[in-house]
């Protein structure tokens, strides 16, 4: 029953991040905390699943302005799915690094992959390939990244894993908002 609770509020939270605005509501940040707190929401998941979590965080990577909540929610819904892509056990890769571009989230999974045919429509909601899934968590992904002004991309290889980068740019703040700026950018 309380798995059954866990999976309704889950289709409702993602029902409700579809339908909400994309405002985010950015402020500094720790990315080693943010991805080491998130990857504890899925810790007993993972090993019940035999999945192994491996964190590379580069040094120096600084405090980022974002929202926490909502790029949790769409690191959730990666790492849940990474969990679900290896039935058998695996290994769940997440790295943050700083780019050209701006911070580099990268979730990887040795996981079955996701076919080419499929690859085109992951990010499309109510697409899925799960009897259990709504297909409003890809959608939920690229809404939260985009709301921060970034990109995601995926990778995958067949029987291989599959491999999601997200790139967000920097944003500095301005008196009256903010402005989204490139990594390494000035004025």
């Amino acid at each position: 029953m309380t798995t059954e609770v866990e999976r309704l509020n889950r289709v409702i939270s993602e029902l409700l991040e579809i339908a909400r605005p994309s405002d985010i509501k950015p402020r500094s940040t720790d990315i080693s905390f943010l991805l080491n707190t998130s990857l504890r929401l899925v810790q007993q998941e993972a090993e019940a699943a035999k999945v192994r979590i491996e964190t590379i965080i580069a040094p120096g990577v600084p405090p980022f302005l974002l929202d926490p909540d909502r790029l949790t929610q769409a690191l959730l819904n990666l790492y849940i799915n990474a969990i679900q892509a290896m039935p058998e056990g695996g290994l769940l890769t997440v790295s943050a690094g700083e780019s050209a571009a701006g911070l580099e989230l990268v979730v990887s999974d040795s996981g079955a992959g996701i076919p080419d045919e499929a690859l085109r429509k992951i990010f499309d909601p109510y697409y899925t390939s799960k009897n259990t899934g709504t297909g409003l968590g890809l959608a939920v992904v690229q809404k939260v990244v985009e709301a921060h002004g970034g990109t995601i991309r995926v990778q995958s290889d067949p029987g291989r894993g599959t491999r999601f980068t997200i790139t967000l740019p920097s944003m500095e703040q301005e008196e009256d908002g903010y402005e989204r700026q490139p990594a390494g950018g000035g004025r």
